[in-house]
């Protein structure tokens, strides 16, 4: 009977220890069910502030729909309206800032220009002046096709009329060139 007593202790005591797997199962299942308590809960917060913040707004609404606000209400559409149409013009103008940093840029040194025209269309006239012929020559190329320093405001320039004249006892070359702005590239 010793024997038989060993094997029923030896069963015993493997009957009597956990699995580890039992206490892992009971921990995952303890964090599972806080994780879903803190989701129904932070859900039901949520839905709360939303509603809170729909009843805000239609009070708001209401508030705003009063006889008291629509002169507000009509004046706030007309500035609305009115900031489009003035985001629609400004869009379309052109920034002649930039038109003027170009043309410096592509104009030689020795070229003073004394006056310039320009039309709503962007056509444009230039009367200017240049020491020599040559400079006035350097003046319509880059003009026409730009330098390799900035790029031509113009679409299309041509010579219209050319001439001497005198300045302070020097001989100086003036002349008039037309042609039209390259609107695109003042926007």
């Amino acid at each position: 009977m010793d024997r038989h007593d060993q094997k029923q202790e030896t069963i015993a005591s493997v009957e009597a220890t956990k699995h580890p797997f039992d206490t892992f199962g009971v921990a995952i299942f303890l964090v599972v069910l806080v994780e879903i308590i803190l989701l129904v809960g932070l859900n039901l917060y949520q839905k709360s502030r939303a509603q809170n913040l729909g009843r805000q707004l239609n009070e708001a609404k209401q508030t705003l729909a009063t006889p008291e606000y629509a002169k507000l209400n009509n004046q706030l559409e007309e500035v609305l309206a009115g900031q489009q149409k003035l985001q629609t013009v400004l869009a379309g103008k052109a920034q002649w800032s930039k038109f003027y940093s170009l043309l410096n840029g592509v104009t030689p040194k020795n070229v003073k220009i004394n006056s310039i025209q320009v039309s709503n269309s962007g056509t444009f006239r230039i009367e200017a002046e240049t020491p020599t012929l040559s400079t006035l020559a350097h003046a319509l190329v880059a003009w026409q096709n730009g330098t390799a320093a900035a790029t031509t405001p113009f679409s299309s320039v041509k010579l219209n009329a050319n001439g001497y004249a005198s300045d302070r006892g020097s001989r100086i070359v003036t002349f008039s060139v037309s042609g039209t702005i390259n609107l695109s590239r003042m926007k």
